[in-house]
């Protein structure tokens, strides 16, 4: 009766833990991260008598978390990948919008102010239509500021996410390496029993790590759980934590980077190595949407301002004067490594705005020679100095040591600076300073037309020009024509086979001569006096808008601006499309997860059901031994 009695009782405490456990899922079921558990039974040492083996009842064996490593990785790494497409395309779509806005962008803008040109080029000597064109470059002026410093905007609140990101990984490491201590001391004084709602806890403190950047993780003998982020930078080992740091750009103090401090104190920079979840995503727009952004688009204010003045110093004003800067000259900007230990020093000037790129250059010195790398295609180039490159002019000067660095950002400042200076609408010049014509006197069909200033240096003439058609002009039979007032001739024309037009260079301009000459006849280049209805130079500078000036001659204007939205809406496009179906493999995942992991309230119930009943028959089974008990102790009492 004892053994009837132990076996009951036993049946009794492993259902009651088992009904317990049952009502702890249920209890759960709404918890995020909780793994269902399971009583797993085993039954007693039977007890041998009478020549056999009589069972003594169950036990406990273990209450068993039902989880699978390999589908909670799979949720983590899906997590990471989805916050992290997520993110970069809110942010992303923020730039895209912005660019491609009619209202705010700069398509329109452009086309107003060369609008603005071509309406003074109709009617050069009127101040209203001059004062329009001031007014429209100031406009466009405006729409770079605009775009410029929404742009700088964004990076703000980029720094502030990239603060509040640190933060967040931070703290949860802390939290993971809390978790490790419990987690190990728990299941040393359970005998390797292990603690089941502190390992989902700490499981769903690393799923939300993930959603911040990209984790590995590696399980110790002992339970606890190591964290990696990045290229294997440990950010929980065992019981403590790293912590990941801000600071600023040592080259740009409006951004900030995220590193980690070495023994020395020093921080390294980790931001090239940190991918995924929100950091990463902050990280990786930084690097590929905004800072791109904000080059390109000073790109075509630094390209417009050096070949729109070059062309404007070409012409005249109303008052007869050489034109100046339209707008406010530009130059490129570059910053030393505030580390650099050296005496070196560098200068970047812009020899071709026409063949800048919008890339960004590190120039470094290794002890030996000059590095000058392009960040955005890594080619590199080396020697003592000077480099050209893409436009650029870099001359080092000083004493150098090993480490001296320089960040060359060309184009970084172009639309924060961009500014018209001209503010006389008397002061636009419209007019070409030389004029050409045929001399009253000619007897043959000579005509000189195409008279364009390629150079201003050298005006106005010191005198009038006269080229005269000789047949023998550069000898016996040899035609062409004679010429006064510069250096430079004779110029080499025959009539029989050039009369179509042939095109000539003298000083700073150039001219076509057509048509059949006689014997003396005279073509004039003379300085354009009085030239207040002349709109040649406006013409010139309006035909600006759709030539191929930058890039190295690739693209117009309005085409870079068109490469940069459609660049930023391609790669918004990009990231929308990875946010749905990272978010679609997230679900999967944790469809997946769950289907093994999760509570199921179904099940539950009829655990609970079986549970009760056999709990109920293992009731029934002690009553039976009370019941024979008190019969035998019935019958010794007689």
């Amino acid at each position: 009766m004892a053994s009837i009695l132990n076996v009951g009782t036993s049946a009794l405490l492993s259902l009651q833990q088992a009904i317990t456990t049952t009502g702890h899922n249920i209890a759960n079921v709404n918890t995020e991260g909780y793994s269902r558990q399971r009583v797993n039974f085993d039954t007693l040492t039977p007890q041998l008598s009478g020549g056999s083996y009589i069972g003594s009842g169950v036990a406990t064996d273990s209450i068993e978390r039902i989880f699978d490593q390999f589908l909670n990785s799979e949720v983590q790494s899906r997590n990471s990948a989805q916050s992290g497409s997520q993110a970069y395309y809110d942010l992303a779509s923020r730039v895209d919008s912005l660019l491609a806005d009619p209202d705010v962008g700069l398509s329109n803008t452009l086309e107003g102010f060369f609008s603005a040109l071509q309406d003074v080029s109709n009617n050069p000597g009127s101040l209203p239509e001059r004062q329009v064109l001031l007014g429209e470059a100031q406009v466009l002026a405006d729409s770079f500021h605009y775009l410029d410093s929404n742009f700088r905007s964004i990076g703000n609140e980029l720094n502030a996410r990239i603060e509040t990101s640190v933060s967040d990984i931070n703290s949860l490491a802390s939290s993971i390496a809390e978790l490790n201590e419990q987690v190990v001391r728990a299941t040393a004084g359970a005998g390797g029993a292990p603690p089941n709602d502190l390992l989902d806890t700490r499981d769903q403190l690393i799923t939300e790590l993930s959603g911040k950047i990209n984790v590995t993780t590696v399980a110790q003998t002992d339970g606890a759980i190591n964290v990696m982020v990045g290229n294997g930078q440990a950010l929980v080992i065992g019981f403590s934590a790293q912590q990941l740091q801000t600071f600023d750009n040592p080259y740009d103090g409006t951004q900030t980077l995220v590193g980690i401090a070495g023994l020395s104190g020093s921080i390294t920079d980790l931001g090239r190595f940190l991918d995924g979840g929100e950091l990463g995503a902050a990280l990786d727009f930084r690097e590929q949407v905004l800072d791109p952004a904000i080059n390109q688009l000073g790109l075509v204010a630094m390209g417009l301002t050096a070949t729109f003045n070059d062309q404007h110093q070409l012409g005249l004003d109303l008052n007869g004067q050489a034109g100046g800067d339209f707008f406010q000259p530009l130059s490129a900007t570059y910053t030393a490594n505030p580390n650099n230990s050296g005496a070196s020093s560098i200068s970047v000037a812009i020899s071709d705005a026409t063949a800048l790129s919008g890339d960004d250059y590190n120039l470094r010195y290794d002890g030996a020679q000059w590095t000058l790398t392009n960040l955005s295609n890594n080619v590199s180039q080396t020697g003592a100095g000077p480099f050209s490159v893409d436009g650029l002019q870099i001359n080092v000067a000083g004493l150098p040591v090993d480490g001296d660095t320089f960040l060359i950002q060309p184009t970084r400042q172009g639309a924060t600076l961009f500014d018209v200076v001209l503010n006389d609408a008397e002061s636009f010049a419209a007019a070409s300073p030389l004029r050409s014509q045929e001399a009253l006197t000619n007897i043959g069909s000579s005509d000189i037309d195409g008279l364009t200033v390629t150079d201003a240096f050298g005006l106005p003439l010191a005198s009038q020009v006269t080229l005269t058609f000789n047949p023998d002009a550069l000898g016996l039979g040899i035609p062409g024509y004679d010429v006064t007032g510069i250096a430079g001739g004779p110029l080499a024309y025959d009539p029989t086979t050039e009369s179509n037009g042939k095109t000539f260079t003298l000083g700073g301009f150039d001219f076509t001569v057509s048509g059949i000459p006689q014997d003396g006849d005279e073509l004039i280049i003379e300085n354009n006096v009085n030239g207040s209805g002349d709109n040649r130079n406006a013409l010139a500078l309006a035909g600006l808008q759709t030539e191929n000036l930058l890039n190295g001659g690739a693209t117009s204007y309005q085409g870079a601006y068109g490469s940069l939205v459609a660049d930023v809406a391609v790669k918004t496009s990009q990231a929308e499309s990875a946010a749905k179906t990272g978010q679609v493999l997230l679900d999967q995942s944790i469809a997946a997860r769950d289907s093994v992991s999760g509570v199921n309230l179904d099940e539950e119930a009829a655990n609970l059901i079986r549970y009760q009943q056999a709990y109920q028959a293992a009731a029934q089974v002690i009553s039976v031994a009370d019941q024979m008990f008190q019969v035998l102790l019935n019958a010794t009492q007689r």
